[in-house]
């Protein structure tokens, strides 16, 4: 089951780097303002459907909810950051923006692995797989 969640987690890690990565999320982020975006991602020969939303602060920690849909099972991850833990977010998602931008390579998302030593994925990672941090939920959807 855990292996499933990390899944889970590194699907939604991918859709970060690919659907948010311009300086309108960095920016809400940063402040804790209300977003909310949506997209489509293929990776792992799946269409992954996501959609992010900055909620604001309760007390004094930011929350950030993205609710994933993918191959019947259909996810939801809530993080709660403190100031010090989106500054650091911000901080490397701002610096690979610069690296984009000046780079003729495109983000593969063709599959978990390849995704895995981006440094967006990884400062992520280090929040969404801390059960202090974020919580996960995922049901199945029903076959119609």
């Amino acid at each position: 089951m855990k292996k499933y969640f990390v899944f889970i987690i590194t699907l939604v890690v991918t859709t970060l780097i690919v659907l948010a990565d311009d300086a309108r999320f960095i920016n809400a982020l940063k402040n804790c303002s209300s977003y909310s975006e949506s997209g489509t991602v293929n990776t792992e020969n799946m269409e992954v459907t996501s959609v992010k939303k900055i909620l604001g602060y309760d007390g004094d920690k930011c929350v950030y909810q993205e609710k994933v849909q993918f191959g019947g099972i259909d996810s939801c991850v809530t993080c709660k950051l403190t100031k010090a833990q989106v500054n650091e977010i911000v901080s490397v998602m701002q610096a690979y923006a610069i690296v984009q931008q000046y780079s003729q390579d495109n983000i593969d998302t063709s599959s978990v692995s390849a995704v895995q030593n981006n440094p967006v994925v990884k400062v992520w990672n280090k929040y969404l797989q801390d059960s202090s941090v974020c919580t996960m939920t995922a049901t199945q959807l029903q076959q119609q």
